[in-house]
C-alpha cells in the first residue's frame, strides 16, 4: 500500500494477532485506508504474540469512520 505516513494517524494498538487478522477485515471490506505499524515483527522474531504492539495506523480524513466501525476494540480512555 502506498502511503504518506504523515497523513495517518494511531486509532488502536494491541499486541494480539487475531485482533489484527480482525480489524484488517472490517476496514478491507469498508475501503478505509490503513496500515499496521509493527505488523511484521512477529514474522521476523517467530511467535511474538502479546510481545509486542502493533499500531493500526488509518488516514486522517477517515479516522471518524473507523473509530465508529471498530468501537467494540476501542474503549474509551
Amino acid at each position: 500500500m502506498n502511503k504518506d505516513q504523515s497523513s495517518y494517524i494511531k486509532i488502536y494498538s494491541t499486541p494480539k494477532q487475531g485482533e489484527i487478522a480482525i480489524i484488517k477485515s472490517i476496514l478491507d471490506s469498508q475501503g478505509i485506508p490503513y496500515y499496521i505499524k509493527g505488523e511484521n515483527f512477529g514474522i521476523l522474531y517467530g511467535a511474538a504474540n502479546g510481545l509486542s504492539s502493533m499500531d493500526v495506523m488509518i488516514r486522517e480524513d477517515y479516522s471518524e469512520d473507523a473509530k465508529e466501525l471498530l468501537k467494540e476494540f476501542i474503549k474509551p480512555s
